[in-house]
């Protein structure tokens, strides 16, 4: 007696493929043209305003916050904010580390991309609850942890770059502060998916253990 498989919300998983497919398409080929627009610019040495620079900096002075019921206003000081500038130019060796950081992280983020799409695919023909796909998720989540990492290390290395050479009246540009480290919601999930990873690749060993048995 044969028994087929039967995949629940093939609709949904269908709508899926096709959004993480284009999604991936789109996103491999702007992967390309930044690639090849950044080697442009590194040769040539053209202006540098298609990049975003990420920097650290706090206000020099106090603000005002109107808050209180009688109209009159209380202060605040910002110690730590993360944001981004554009240049006209910069060196070409710090352009060349940072855009090879930026690069990784864009080809992790396909990897992590096309990993999704293979476990997408072995849930439509009903094959969800295998080891391979335990495997997956567990690259999904090695991948994320490295991306962290990487965008981590390269807002330190912008911030720490453009920290004593911006000037902006009322702005003190620093190489380092505690706020831009506070967001660990990619780590987070990144370990989560390590552990549901494992417990899936438990679970799937064990089913097919019990499939030889019977």
């Amino acid at each position: 007696m044969v028994v087929k498989n039967r995949v629940y919300g093939s609709a949904l998983i269908q709508f899926l493929l096709w959004v993480l497919r284009i999604g991936f398409f789109l996103f491999a080929h702007g992967v390309i043209i930044w690639l090849i627009y950044s080697i442009f610019i590194f040769i040539t040495g053209g202006p540098t305003r298609h990049m975003d620079f990420p920097v650290m900096f706090s206000f020099a002075d106090e603000g005002s916050l109107k808050t209180l019921n009688d109209g009159s206003a209380a202060k605040f000081y910002m110690r730590g904010a993360t944001g981004a500038i554009m240049s006209d130019d910069v060196p070409r060796g710090f352009l060349a580390i940072y855009s090879f950081i930026a690069l990784l992280i864009k080809v992790l983020f396909l990897l992590s991309l096309r990993l999704s799409i293979r476990i997408l695919d072995s849930v439509r023909i009903g094959k969800f609850f295998i080891v391979e796909n335990a495997i997956r998720l567990r690259y999904i989540g090695l991948l994320g942890i490295v991306f962290f990492i990487l965008d981590r290390l390269g807002t330190v290395i912008s911030a720490s770059y453009f920290s004593d050479r911006l000037e902006f009246s009322g702005m003190v540009f620093t190489s380092f502060n505690l706020f831009s480290w506070v967001t660990l919601n990619s780590l987070f999930i990144s370990l989560f998916l390590l552990v549901i990873a494992e417990a899936f690749r438990i679970g799937a060993q064990l089913k097919a253990e019990n499939d030889l048995t019977i």
